[in-house]
């Protein structure tokens, strides 16, 4: 499967080692508005500039070059996985109208790891809840992680959020002097150091705590995951899949 990657950043660049290092893969061409150093294969600043034949995108990017995806996925029938963050309402509507004509993965968080996570936590919250645990979501991130929570913890509280009636986020206790409501679910962000990203789903019960943990040692897991992700995907019909929905 020939592959076009979508941006040359630190990310861009680690989705590229991982797609020359998957024997099924062939990295076809790299688009970036800018280049720091030269890539092996041909590169373009434009996606609907580049020439060689490709099966599949994915994009690693910046929100501003939804546009030139989109249109370039259109014309061309392949499936798109796109791992950029930051994307707007508009834009996220957008996408899933791509996905009435397409294949496409998306999803801030590609970890094959936090795959599994999201699907145990789909699995196990409903009876857990029934058992009167509670539950609470914590992340930890670098310090220089810019929004809280993240959105791989937002994707988890949704997830959770399925399970239980009327449930709804807690991020700041400090301002609400009363007791724990049931049905909420407490997210709390940590930012230090050269924190990756941690994630813990807590279910507490009277006496017992169980926790559902995931830890990224570097970010090649992301990488390797887009690739993993785009493997997947490449099975899949046209339609809109994210991390709960595509391993499935």
């Amino acid at each position: 499967m020939r592959v076009i990657v979508v941006g040359y950043g630190v990310m861009g660049k680690k989705v590229c080692k991982a797609v020359n290092e998957d024997e099924t893969l062939t990295l076809a061409a790299v688009v970036s508005p800018v280049f720091d150093e030269t890539p092996e294969v041909p590169y373009y600043t434009n996606i609907n500039e580049v020439k060689e034949e490709a099966d599949a995108v994915i994009d690693f990017s910046h929100p501003a070059n939804l546009e030139s995806i989109m249109a370039y996925v259109r014309a061309h029938k392949v499936p798109v996985v796109l791992a950029t963050t930051g994307f707007s309402e508009e834009q996220l509507q957008a996408i899933h109208d791509l996905a009435k004509e397409v294949p496409v993965f998306q999803s801030y968080n590609t970890s094959y790891g936090v795959a599994m996570l999201t699907k145990m936590v789909k699995e196990f919250t409903q009876d857990f809840y029934n058992h009167n645990f509670d539950v609470e979501i914590t992340e930890a991130h670098h310090h220089r992680k810019i929004d809280a929570p993240s959105g791989t913890a937002v994707m988890l509280y949704n997830t959770a959020a399925q399970s239980i009636d009327g449930a709804h986020p807690v991020y700041d206790r400090q301002s609400k002097h009363e007791a724990r409501e049931r049905n909420e679910i407490g997210i709390q962000s940590i930012r230090a150091g050269t924190i990756y990203g941690e994630y813990t789903v807590l279910y507490g019960g009277d006496d017992e705590l169980i926790e559902i943990k995931h830890t990224a040692l570097s970010r090649d897991i992301f990488a390797k995951g887009a690739v993993s992700a785009l493997k997947a995907l490449s099975q899949k019909e046209v339609g809109f899949y994210n991390l709960e929905t595509l391993y499935n």
